[in-house]
């Protein structure tokens, strides 16, 4: 199935790495993931469907913004422009991320025909509170053929 070549596609390293070094990196890593796993989706995905590549390497660029802020912000006090500005473009940067993950979800929804409750289905609620550590994890599982009941969340 095409779908399956999509989720084989999509596999690059466990869920515990990429948290590893997302907080090694203060999240640049996972933005170079968030690129690498756009990249391969818009690869299957009709030219309507696709992810703004744009709005992807927003989030890359503002990683390193964000990173370099909160380097930046060992150095002043916590009222500085350095701090406030910092503080802002990290909640920027977090919202984009989740974005990121709900047009991930739905594209892959959309992609493999999932409905709510199919062992292939991205959940809504985890993509909220984990992306993209579910959206990793969920294609872990899929790529492996886990078994329904641990891949239903």
């Amino acid at each position: 199935m095409l779908h399956d070549n999509l989720i084989r596609d999509l596999k690059v390293h466990s869920t515990w790495r990429l948290l590893g070094l997302s907080l090694i990196t203060y999240g640049v890593y996972q933005a170079h993931y968030i690129v690498r796993q756009t990249r391969t989706m818009n690869a299957y995905l009709p030219g309507e469907r696709k992810i703004s590549m744009s709005f992807v390497m927003a989030i890359l660029a503002l990683s390193y913004i964000t990173l370099g802020l909160f380097i930046g912000f060992w150095f002043v006090d916590e009222h500085h422009p350095i701090a406030v500005a910092g503080n802002f473009l990290d909640l920027v940067w977090a919202l984009m991320v989740l974005f990121w993950g709900f047009y991930a979800r739905n594209r892959i929804n959309a992609h493999t025909a999932a409905r709510r409750g199919e062992a292939h289905w991205f959940s809504g609620l985890w993509t909220l509170l984990f992306t993209p550590l579910y959206f990793n994890y969920k294609i872990n599982v899929l790529s492996s053929g886990g078994d329904s009941q641990r891949i239903a969340a």
